[in-house]
């Protein structure tokens, strides 16, 4: 079956380089043919009914969607098929009522994410970034200060078990170390199919080493580490949080860090983004920061890419894509209407 031409794509303005290229490098754009596309216009922080208007499908990686994003169900988009795997900026009852189905890309985002948090924690234990700020001052004298930690031995925790957190118990795992994780909506069957312990959160906090928040925001999940379970932490401890910075307590975690209470933090989120120039965070010689990019790779950009054009294509031939946030607007009328359009 040959995809219809007409499908008109189109790709928000973050995923351009302003050259006719690509921001995020390599996004292997040749698996949309024979579908044609081009970039909306220039937005602020979020969708605007004329900015989707005319397109049947939409990808993009920042751009919010707010109750006022999206036009008329018979003008909105198919699909809003998203790099990446949080959503807590979206409206989903606005896409579900404008009949458009939000796609993320969890098969793309996986592998590299997962190598990012591993690379984190090991940066943040072994103290990386000062000691290269050492090696760059010429201060052998002290190259001996602040050993770090090994990571074998250690007991791990993830915050939530999805794909992402059982990728990276996955390649944890020729290290020596006990693996342990949180999140109420997994079963112990579900965990210890990788050898994983599942506790609660208190118990997770107080048993583990290093605790690696990979959960999505959501109203339940906002400050989910708080004062009280910074303070069960070991004083050996690291806290590392690749995912949502509002998932962590931003206030208590200064607090525990400067009081030493917890030995570091890996931080590639804020709760707010970007963070003010004095945030403490900045300036702790006990923490590693990076702007919210350290998965940013090649191998994020293909394998994102690759899964949000297959989505798009898939819809283009009137067929259900994976990776449906909203699913419940599969049974709607106006996204059943606008995808037979496409049906042959």
């Amino acid at each position: 079956m040959v995809a219809n031409i007409d499908f008109k794509v189109g790709l928000s303005r973050d995923l351009s380089d302003g050259n006719g290229g690509f921001s995020w490098g390599e996004i292997e754009i040749e698996n949309l043919a024979p579908l044609t596309w081009d970039f909306l216009p220039p937005l602020n922080s979020q969708f605007t009914p004329e900015s989707v208007a005319g397109f049947h499908a939409v990808a993009f990686a920042g751009p919010a969607v707010t109750s006022s994003s999206l036009p008329e169900a018979k003008n909105s988009p198919l699909v809003l098929s998203r790099f990446g795997v949080g959503y807590d900026n979206i409206d989903l009852d606005a896409c579900t009522a404008a009949g458009t189905a939000l796609t993320i890309t969890p098969d793309g985002s996986q592998k590299p994410v997962a190598t990012a948090a591993l690379m984190l924690t090991l940066s943040t234990m072994h103290r990386l970034v000062a000691k290269d700020s050492l090696a760059r001052a010429n201060r052998w004298d002290r190259r001996l200060d602040g050993l770090g930690q090994g990571l074998n031995g250690k007991t791990v925790a993830t915050i939530g078990l999805g794909n992402i957190a059982t990728e990276f118990f996955r390649l944890i795992s020729p290290f020596d170390i006990r693996k342990i994780a949180y999140d109420p909506f997994k079963s112990p069957e579900d965990a210890a199919a990788h050898g994983v312990e599942l506790l609660n959160l208190n118990e997770t906090m107080a048993q583990a080493d290093v605790v690696v928040v990979l959960a999505l925001l959501t109203p339940e999940s906002h400050h989910l580490i708080g004062q009280e379970q910074l303070a069960l932490m070991k004083s050996n401890a690291v806290l590392i949080n690749i995912s949502r910075g509002p998932i962590v307590d931003e206030a208590a975690l200064i607090s525990a860090l400067t009081n030493r209470s917890i030995f570091g933090a890996g931080l590639d989120v804020f709760e707010t983004e970007p963070p003010s120039k004095e945030n403490p965070l900045l300036s702790m010689d006990n923490v590693i920061v990076t702007p919210h990019n350290i998965a940013w790779t090649d191998e994020l950009a293909r394998g994102m890419g690759r899964s949000a054009f297959k989505a798009i294509k898939d819809i283009s031939k009137g067929n259900v894509p994976d990776f449906v946030v909203n699913k419940e607007v599969l049974t709607t009328s106006a996204f059943k209407e606008k995808l037979s359009q496409w049906q042959k």
